[in-house]
């Protein structure tokens, strides 16, 4: 898996794509003199796939799986994950950062997200409220370039906020065991800037070179569970929008844009390639390019 490469993983790929991940995930463990490694179990695709492939690496007692919930975690979130712990025979252990966030006033910032509110209506608000903020323009690319009003920063807060107490939670478990935090973080993910910096972060990133229609060839391969293989990705920590609704373009077009960017086309040879207008292909090269800066964050400074 170099820099560069010409074209998706095919499915003759895959078993030894998955065999390199399962070699980098036991190398690196030995490397770093760890114990195992914690993978923090979201209910979706990536951690799914990354907890098959470490089992296989690594065996299932250097294992440990946690699932963080919080105030606006969805139940559906929850019950994949716990079928992803069944599936491979490793109990759960659960830690709710609710009083954390709480004591810390993020909830103070979505007051309408409250306790009582019922799920379904916690999902129609955050849509609303998304449609609402993208009238002016991308909301994704607002969210990079730190632009928008005092309301959509309050937004990013309580969202960013989260992730980043989801990190500390899991390297919380991982000092306890002398153990890896895993970042189930992808190619896709990355190259766009789709993270919180600092947020469900790790140690090593397995499917750091993963786009994500590839991760679900991986997951087909490794046989996650079906109710996980199913699910629209999306992040968890804002109710009911999807990864692809919160970027704004699908993940089926967007890695092909992206692949297309990494072999060194042009915008119009991608745009005429894979009949997507050439407004899209510019919107993907501005969040890459602009992800590629905040990645280099923390900058240092050189004498």
């Amino acid at each position: 898996m170099g820099n560069m490469r010409n074209r998706f993983f095919s499915d003759e790929d895959i078993p030894y794509v998955a065999e390199k991940i399962k070699s980098f995930i036991k190398d690196y463990t030995e490397k770093f003199r760890k114990t195992g490694v914690v993978i923090g179990v979201s209910g979706g695709i990536d951690s799914a796939v990354l907890v098959k492939l470490s089992v296989d690496a690594l065996g299932k007692d250097k294992v440990t799986l946690v699932h963080i919930t919080e105030r606006d975690t969805l139940k559906e979130s929850t019950h994949s994950a716990k079928e992803v712990a069944r599936d491979v025979g490793i109990p759960l252990k659960f830690k709710s950062i609710t009083l954390m966030l709480e004591y810390f006033g993020l909830y103070s910032l979505q007051p309408f997200l409250g306790y009582i509110v019922p799920e379904k209506a916690k999902v129609e608000y955050a849509k609303r409220r998304m449609k609402k903020l993208s009238q002016n323009g991308p909301l994704y690319l607002k969210h990079l370039l730190g632009e928008g009003d005092e309301l959509f920063r309050k937004d990013i807060a309580y969202y960013e906020t989260k992730a980043r107490a989801i990190t500390l939670t899991l390297y919380y478990f991982a000092n306890l065991e002398n153990k890896l935090v895993m970042d189930s973080g992808n190619k896709t993910e990355v190259s766009v800037g789709y993270y919180a910096r600092y947020g469900e972060a790790g140690d090593i990133m397995p499917l750091g070179d993963i786009y994500k229609t590839e991760v679900y060839e991986l997951a087909k391969y490794v046989k996650v569970p079906k109710v996980v293989l199913n699910r629209h990705p999306a992040p968890d920590i804002i109710p009911g929008i999807t990864d692809e609704v919160a970027i704004g373009i699908k993940y089926s077009i967007l890695d092909k844009i992206l692949l297309g960017m990494e072999n060194g086309k042009s915008v119009e040879e991608i745009s005429k390639e894979l009949n997507v207008p050439v407004s899209d292909v510019l919107y993907v090269e501005k969040i890459r390019d602009y992800a590629s800066l905040l990645s280099k964050i923390p900058v240092k400074l050189k004498f």
